[in-house]
């Protein structure tokens, strides 16, 4: 039997920004704004001065403190957003294979609805429906749903 890498074995952490931690990164991002941004990564000194990972500082500023974040919580997405996140990633799967760059999208919303909104959101937004589209192939293609206890046999 192989051997589980640690990393597997590890427990996902759950990141818990307290209220003084946010006020210290807003505060930190704000200086950092107005100081022309010399410094390329604000996160890593951010890293040095509370107990969070450059990474999960990071992501924490993008999808819920940047203040030119418009939250689902404060105004839902629109249908128009809705689409145009469908049509979008739609597009982009069908001419590429990669990853999907949801920066990318996120600015190109931005653009079209003037909304800055999280990248979390929007990715939330594309997965939930995924969700639901595969649920509703999965119910389709259940025999039990046509009232039959067994597949249907081909006839020769």
């Amino acid at each position: 039997m192989p051997q589980r890498s640690q990393r597997a074995r590890k427990k996902k952490i759950t990141c818990i920004f307290n209220l003084n931690s946010e006020r210290i990164i807003i505060d930190y991002m704000e200086r950092w704004a107005s100081h022309g941004r010399q410094n390329r990564n604000p996160f890593v000194e951010l890293s040095k001065i509370i107990p969070h990972s450059p990474k999960q500082i990071y992501q924490h500023w993008w999808n819920k403190l940047d203040p030119r974040l418009c939250l689902v919580s404060n105004e839902p997405f629109s249908n128009e957003e809705k689409g145009y996140i469908y049509s979008w990633v739609e597009d982009y799967l069908s001419s590429n294979k990669k990853t999907i760059p949801w920066k990318t999208l996120q600015s190109k919303m931005e653009e079209e609805f003037r909304r800055f909104r999280s990248r979390n959101d929007i990715k939330n937004i594309w997965y939930s429906r995924e969700r639901r589209l595969a649920r509703q192939a999965a119910n389709i293609l259940d025999p039990l749903l046509f009232g039959m206890d067994q597949p249907l046999q081909e006839s020769n």
